[in-house]
This record gives C-alpha cells, sequence and structure tokens, in this order.
C-alpha cells in the first residue's frame, strides 16, 4: 500500500514565541567581529556597504537585497529526525507572511528539504521572494543518490515552497540597503568562517540576542559539507549513530551558502547556526567548515535581524544532537 502524504502545516496554528533580538549599528558589529576573525584568517575586511544586486551571478538569489523587516526564524528541530522521523512535520515558506506581516518578504535559509515532492530526504538552501500573490522561488535541494551514495542537486519548481522538520531561515523585504561585507582568506586558525563571527558577538554582547543573515560567497578553496540520506529505517540514539548514517564530502568552489547565525540561546532551542550551499556545478550541501586553508575565500553579506521567530519548538527532555 502506498504511502499517506502528510497535510502540510498551517504555522499559524503552531506554537510561536517572537523575541525581539538587540540590533546593534552595523559600524559596531564590524569592530567587534574583526578581531576573531584576524586571529583565523591572513586577510579580512570587514565594512558596511550598499549592497550589490544579489540576484545577479554568482549569487544568484530570489532578490536583490537583505533589508527590510530583517527577522529570523528557527522552525522545527532536529529531534523531529529523532530517534525515527517525524513524518507529519511539514511546513510552507509561504506561512512566515503570516507571522511577520510583511509584504514582500523574501526568505533565505537552511532546513530539511520537503520530502513529498523530492521522494527522499534531503538538504534545503531555501530561497523564496513572495509579493502579494507573487512567487519567486530560487531554491535548491541536495539529496542522496540511493544506488551510486553521490549527491545531486536539484532546483525546485516555482510552486514547491514546502520544508520539513527543521530549518533556519533570514527574512527581509528583499529590498537593497547598507549590509555588512566580509572577505576573508587564508584560514590560519581553529575555527571556520561562520564560527568566528558567531563567538564574537557571544563574547562580546554576552546575554543580548544579535542574529545575522544572509549569504555567503565561497570564492576559492573547498569545503566539508554534509547531505542526509534517506530517513533512517533504524533509530538513531546517539552523535555516532547520526555521523554513520549522514554523508560527508568535500566539495569545490564557487558555492553559494544561506542562512543565519545567532549569539545567544535564550532557552528557546536555538540552532546557533546554520547555513547550505548549492553551486552552478552541481555541488552543495550542510556547510561545515573548508577543507583547504591555504586557498579558501570567503566573501559574505549579511545583515541584522530584529527579532526570531521561534516556531513549533519540541518538548522539553528531548535528546538533541547534530546541531551545527
Amino acid at each position: 500500500m502506498a504511502e499517506s502524504l502528510p497535510e502540510t502545516l498551517n504555522m499559524k496554528d503552531l506554537p510561536t514565541k517572537q523575541v525581539k533580538l538587540s540590533v546593534p549599528p552595523l559600524n559596531e558589529i564590524n569592530e567587534v567581529i574583526l578581531p576573531e576573525l584576524l586571529k583565523n584568517f591572513e586577510s579580512v575586511s570587514v565594512d558596511v556597504v550598499q549592497c550589490p544586486d544579489l540576484t545577479q551571478p554568482p549569487f544568484y538569489l530570489a532578490s536583490e537585497g537583505l533589508s527590510g523587516d530583517e527577522n529570523i526564524f528557527d522552525i522545527g528541530s532536529p529531534s523531529y529526525l529523532l530517534p525515527l522521523v517525524n513524518r507529519n512535520k511539514v511546513y510552507d515558506i509561504k506561512d512566515f507572511k503570516q507571522i511577520t506581516g510583511t509584504d514582500p518578504i523574501f526568505a533565505v535559509g537552511a532546513g530539511a528539504g520537503p520530502w513529498p515532492h523530492v521522494g527522499v530526504n534531503s538538504e534545503l538552501a531555501g530561497n523564496v521572494h513572495m509579493a502579494c500573490s507573487y512567487v519567486k522561488n530560487s531554491s535548491r535541494v541536495v539529496k542522496i543518490n540511493s544506488e551510486t551514495k553521490s549527491y545531486e542537486l536539484e532546483q525546485l519548481p516555482a510552486n514547491e515552497t514546502r520544508f520539513a522538520l527543521l530549518a533556519n531561515f533570514y527574512t527581509s523585504n528583499g529590498v537593497r540597503g547598507e549590509v555588512l561585507r566580509i572577505v576573508c582568506e587564508k584560514r590560519k586558525g581553529l575555527l571556520d568562517f561562520v564560527t568566528s563571527i558567531r563567538l564574537a558577538l557571544s563574547t562580546f554582547y554576552g546575554n543580548q540576542i544579535v542574529g545575522l543573515g544572509g549569504v555567503i560567497l565561497i570564492e576559492n578553496g573547498k569545503i566539508k559539507v554534509h547531505v542526509m540520506p534517506d530517513f533512517s529505517k533504524v533509530p538513531i540514539n546517539s552523535e555516532e549513530d547520526l555521523n554513520k548514517w549522514l554523508n560527508f564530502f568535500e566539495v569545490p568552489s564557487p558555492l553559494v551558502c544561506l542562512g543565519y547565525l545567532v549569539s545567544h540561546d535564550p532557552g528557546l532551542d536555538l540552532r546557533p547556526q546554520h547555513f547550505h550551499s548549492f553551486s552552478e556545478h552541481g555541488a552543495g550541501g550542510h556547510y561545515h567548515y573548508d577543507t583547504d586553508p591555504t586557498t579558501i575565500k570567503y566573501t559574505a553579506y549579511l545583515n541584522v535581524a530584529r527579532h526570531i521567530y521561534r516556531v513549533d519548538q519540541p518538548a522539553e527532555g528531548v535528546v538533541l544532537f547534530g546541531k551545527d
């Protein structure tokens, strides 16, 4: 008998917590993150600039900019994969408008792909611009070919804006404005690009919550990614089980990474950082870190968020791991 497909959950009916974030000036964030980046990279520049048109190559985003009603969303949880998948956790990016009241809304981020459409579990690089009845969907998914065990990247159709289980998105009106431009080359320290930024914010701002989101272009070098296979048929009960289940790859640049980072979790079971990558040459997946420090080059355009929306947080006591 064919498996029945779940109804898409209506986000306005799910438990949602809204938390106001600290919104430091971009020039201040610039000064806060620069020392940590200089510890970990040979060449660093951090500037406040007018956002370029991100719809153009090499970014290929669905809207031009990262400004206007800037927010971040943490939806669902890795817990919904564990120990066996909860297939009922299917959401829709279109529902973000119900939560924020924003129109237009541009969403970029990382999550699990819409398995009812893809047919299997996958990694989602979400990239959707919505205005009234208009939807531009440039999202990609990366999945595992069960026969070859290799990854495959595909673009979702215009009307497929769902995702499953978990996701972390940065949202805005998608207009161009001032953003942080961060360029780092030749890693010399132990911390990767995203972690360097997050820990610098965490150290300086303490219990204040600062969130940044947007796009990171990996211009040169290689990165380690994972791509989830189809859902496990045996329980995943430990970090060791999780790592055996995941598929890890070293993938070449150029790569576009979408997502957010947050400096502090006030008890919302937040994912501290989450970026998924895609490319025009077929590579992509969940970003971990760069693997060739001497050749790596990152160029990021990030903006600061004003609120975080925590949607469908799991009950306390659920075992969590594999969140970074």
